[in-house]
């Protein structure tokens, strides 16, 4: 047989042998590994007498590596950072650093920056690991700001990260501008409104200028309140009622994150021509002499300023001195202060310079009076009912009074004064008159006219109209008194009821003004000095006819 073997290695720790053979044989040639002492037994052959001659094998083992400890090496999630914030707003967020290792061994890292505008956390770790890196200043100036952010470890390369911090301006806030500071409007006195204006208004500054404009005149009205941007307010001052003289206000501009705007507004109303005219240009009353004063009438005044306004007679009254603009005047007359039949006078109205006035004429007549009677006569008996009452009556064209003359308690009339036509009644208290004639004298007088009318009221004596009560005395050592009661009722007596308290020693009481056609009870009492009241006594009754 023939055998090629292709390589043999040598190693210190045992020997390889590797075999190919390029001739196969026909029978397979076992191949047997054994220790140095271990015996191999089987058929002689060619191969196995050649292994037999080889050293002993041993199993092959790894050599192991007589190389250097590996080094450990530093990786980056990222070649650099980069923040950015505009000046003003809160910090930008924190970006991470992570931390490995892309080499051998172990890994023991440090993490330092230039920047003192930034912070690292943690600043150290072993291994992989995350570095919250994070701008720690918000007054950093506006610009571009760079730093480094170094990472070293013992056995390690180090290495340098950049980190930039651009801090852009804060943004320019929108500012209000007008197209002029302030404005000026004149006007005449109760004439037309001056011209509008036109107040433009832009944004001067950044931003949104989102606007509102308002006044603080009522005279003043503007055509837009509020708008975004450039924008156009048209101005428009009312005269309406304004007096003369210079008005002020002021249209104020506000926005948000701008300064407000005042701009001052004058309204100047000048004085008109003057200019007065009066209406009617004469007044006629008539009265009746000692009659009422006639209605009032009036005067109107068209002016467009201030007036005035006077009277040259005491006989004619005016309801206002005084006014602006048009107004009226409410002129009366006073019939007791003229005598003559025909009076005159005059209203006179100033305004400025100008003078108006209004004749007045009063044209004054007689008056008349006349009475139904001159006399009224009443004739009554004492402690009787009064007469029924009477009446006077009074024809006038004017106004009259009424007036009692003479001592006269006893008469009394309804009616003092009256303005044309009317009634006095009179009515009579005998209470109050003495027995026989009592005489009075009411005078009307209208204007310069006077009348009189004589009252007679004669009073007779009553022929029955008393009562003489007798009652036995009372012979109680403590007594003060009696007490006479009246009634119309029989058996029914009050306290109201008694008309007289008589002292003790007195036994008898005579009852006047007792009434004609009427029956009367009486009955008598006995009261001591404590106030204690006896019972009633028996009851007497007389009847009056």
């Amino acid at each position: 047989m023939r055998q090629n073997i292709r390589q043999l290695l040598l190693f210190p720790v045992g020997f390889c042998i590797a075999s190919t053979l390029f001739q196969p044989m026909g029978l397979s040639i076992p191949i047997a590994l054994a220790a140095a002492n271990e015996q191999t037994v089987q058929a002689e052959s060619p191969r196995s007498r050649l292994l037999s001659g080889m050293p002993t094998l041993k199993r092959l083992v790894t050599p192991p590596n007589r190389s250097t400890s590996p080094t450990p090496a530093i990786a980056l999630n990222s070649p650099g950072f980069s923040f950015s914030v505009q000046r003003g707003n809160s910090l930008p967020p924190s970006q991470t650093l992570i931390v490995s290792n892309k080499g051998g061994g172990t890994l023991n890292w440090n993490a330092t920056t230039d920047a003192a505008w930034l912070t690292l956390s943690p600043a150290a770790g072993s291994g992989t690991g995350n570095v919250t890196i994070s701008p720690a200043s918000s007054s950093v100036s506006v610009g571009t700001h760079t730093g480094t952010i170094r990472l070293s470890a013992p056995g390690a390369q180090p290495v340098s990260i950049p980190v930039t911090f651009t801090v852009t301006p804060p943004p320019v806030p929108p500012a209000i501008g007008v197209s002029a500071p302030n404005f000026s409007f004149t006007a005449q006195q109760s004439g037309n409104n001056p011209a509008a204006q036109l107040l433009s208004i832009r944004n001067a500054g950044g931003g949104t200028l989102n606007w509102t404009a308002s006044d603080n005149a009522p005279w003043l009205t503007l055509s837009s309140t509020a708008g975004t941007g450039n924008g156009t307010v048209t101005i428009t001052p009312v005269l309406g009622s304004l007096s003369v003289g210079t008005h002020t206000g002021t249209i104020t501009l506000t926005a948000l994150g701008a300064q407000p705007v005042l701009i001052p507004i004058t309204f100047n109303v000048t004085p008109q021509p003057i200019s007065i005219a009066l209406g009617p240009s004469s007044l006629i009353y008539s009265g009746v002499s000692g009659g009422p004063n006639p209605a009032s009438q009036s005067v109107t005044v068209t002016a467009n300023g201030t007036w005035t306004a006077s009277v040259n007679t005491a006989w004619i009254k005016l309801s206002t001195n005084s006014g602006s603009g048009n107004g009226t005047i409410i002129a009366s007359v006073n019939l007791g202060s003229v005598s003559g039949t025909t009076n005159t006078g005059t209203i006179t109205v100033t305004a400025g310079n100008i003078t108006r006035t209004v004749d007045v004429t009063l044209k004054l007549s007689a008056g008349s009076l006349t009475l139904s009677s001159n006399s009224l006569t009443f004739t009554a008996t004492k402690d009787s009912a009064d007469p029924a009452p009477q009446n006077l009556i009074v024809n006038s064209n004017a106004s009259w009074t009424a007036t009692t003359t003479g001592a006269a308690p006893w008469l009394s009339v309804n009616q003092t004064s009256g303005a044309s036509n009317g009634t006095i009644t009179a009515r009579v208290n005998t209470s109050k008159a003495v027995l026989g004639e009592n005489r009075a004298t009411v005078s009307v007088t209208s204007g310069g006219t006077t009348k009189t009318v004589t009252i007679i009221l004669t009073l007779n004596s009553p022929s029955s109209s008393s009562a003489v009560l007798t009652w036995r005395a009372n012979s109680e050592t403590d007594l003060a008194g009696y007490k006479v009661y009246r009634s119309t009722i029989p058996g029914k007596y009050e306290q109201k009821d008694a008309i007289v308290m008589v002292k003790a020693n007195i036994t008898t009481h005579q009852v006047t003004g007792l009434q004609f056609g009427k029956t009367y009870y009486f009955v008598v009492t006995a009261f001591d000095i404590a106030g204690n009241e006896s019972g009633y006594s028996n009851e007497v009754s007389k009847s009056i006819y």
